[in-house]
């Protein structure tokens, strides 16, 4: 009897409480937890956010702790971001939880079904894409191991020839560190030095005695010319020096000062010192070490291989015609007027540092030993990083090589259509692409 008369007293307590029993706090009730996990890599992109609009959870998947609660931001702020996934949740009410990376930094849980598996060439088709760019791609950051090959649009639109690994495409001022890679192996050779005067070997050019090999490298020997085209195509390399010979201007002013006249004269110094012509020094200097299979001269293509059409993005349209002229591919010698692909010319960029075409220290004496931002037919920048870029006057086609100097990390671009924004900028995001992201 003592036990009911206490029970009564306890539920008579409770009624005289706004007159009913209280419900269970809400934070005593059970969190959710995780009844499995596993940890894994793969790539994904967040879809469908307009109408889901996920939660994203900073510190653990939903509900599986107090910090995960409420949601720390919302996934429609994320639609269509390219991911990387590391482990994967599967909590007690039957829902699978993510943890996400963004460029190398993680950034939390989401529900699995916010998101759709994407692959690094996917999303970097999707870029190259949106920027209206058309041509070819390769992004590495393994060397070559894993690279992503990216082809986008038409090598001609006229018979709808697709871009691909074949395509040829002009690589306009990427050939310039080819020329100066012959002129370094030249020079380790002692055929040449560094220091000769341009009056050595070409004295008819004013100012050529105060002109040294190293300075029209370097862009600083006060030559300059214009881009100009030639009334006809040039034939012989002969034409094209004089051609060059008849064009460019001299000063005492030994800035930098960016020419192609600078690597045509280079050229015309290699074939002198070798008695070789330069296509020939280019075949058996770069081409055939290397085992090349896709580079050529101007006026030596393959006739069973596609050459891209170059383009231009016009009036909101793709291809409006914007082709180069092959008399201004024939003025180009030494500096402009050779065709290759990215595989092709990423195997070149090697050879410049593992002794098949020039050594480590041979690379560095060609970059001058970091005594200039550019030396030698490349952009040298801060943290390791390289550059060089390429454009032909008048026409679509656009290249650039953006990369750690070992050659580990980095983009090719090679387009016969230019991106609607700069290519070095999408270089630059394609590169932060290829550091952060595996192709899986």
């Amino acid at each position: 009897m003592v036990i009911v008369k206490k029970l009564m007293l306890v539920i008579a307590a409770a009624v005289t409480v706004g007159g009913l029993i209280p419900t269970v706090p809400a934070s005593a009730k059970s969190y959710l937890t995780i009844t499995s996990s596993k940890n894994t890599s793969y790539n994904a992109r967040f879809v469908n956010q307009s109408k889901r609009n996920d939660g994203i959870y900073y510190y653990a998947p939903y509900y599986t702790q107090r910090s995960a609660k409420t949601r720390d931001a919302s996934g429609k702020n994320w639609q269509h971001r390219f991911v990387r996934i590391s482990q994967t949740a599967t909590l007690s009410n039957g829902t699978t939880y993510v943890k996400f990376s963004w460029y190398g930094k993680t950034i939390g849980w989401v529900n699995q079904s916010a998101l759709q598996k994407f692959s690094r060439t996917s999303n970097a088709q999707a870029l190259l894409t949106n920027a209206h760019f058309k041509g070819r791609a390769m992004l590495f950051n393994h060397y070559a191991t894993g690279a992503s090959h990216v082809s986008v649009g038409y090598a001609d639109a006229a018979s709808q020839s697709n871009n691909d690994s074949n395509t040829l495409f002009p690589i306009a001022s990427l050939q310039k560190v080819m020329t100066g890679a012959i002129i370094e192996q030249l020079a380790s050779s002692n055929k040449l030095s560094m220091n000769d005067k341009l009056s050595k070997y070409y004295p008819s050019v004013n100012n050529s005695q105060n002109i040294t090999i190293r300075q029209l490298l370097n862009h600083r020997s006060g030559v300059s010319m214009d881009e100009t085209t030639p009334s006809t195509v040039l034939t012989t390399q002969a034409a094209e020096l004089n051609y060059t010979l008849q064009q460019l201007k001299t000063s005492t002013n030994q800035n930098f000062n960016y020419t192609n006249a600078n690597y045509t004269l280079l050229a015309a110094v290699a074939s002198k010192v070798t008695g070789q012509s330069y296509d020939t020094l280019v075949t058996n200097r770069i081409i055939k070490p290397l085992k090349l299979t896709n580079t050529y001269a101007w006026d030596n293509l393959p006739t069973d291989q596609l050459a891209a059409t170059g383009y231009a993005f016009a009036n909101g349209q793709d291809y409006s015609n914007d082709t180069v002229s092959q008399k201004l591919m024939s003025s180009l010698l030494g500096a402009g007027n050779y065709y290759s692909t990215p595989e092709d010319y990423y195997t070149f960029q090697k050879g410049l540092r593992n002794g098949k075409v020039l050594t480590k220290s041979q690379y560095t004496d060609l970059a001058n030993n970091g005594a200039y931002t550019y030396a030698g037919g490349l952009y040298h920048y801060s943290g390791g990083i390289k550059r060089v870029r390429g454009a032909l006057s008048g026409a679509g086609y656009n290249t650039v090589y953006y990369g750690t100097e070992g050659n580990k990390y980095g983009v090719i671009l090679f387009a016969n259509q230019s991106p609607t924004k700069s290519i070095d900028t999408l270089a630059q995001t394609l590169y932060d692409l290829a550091s952060y992201y595996n192709e899986n």
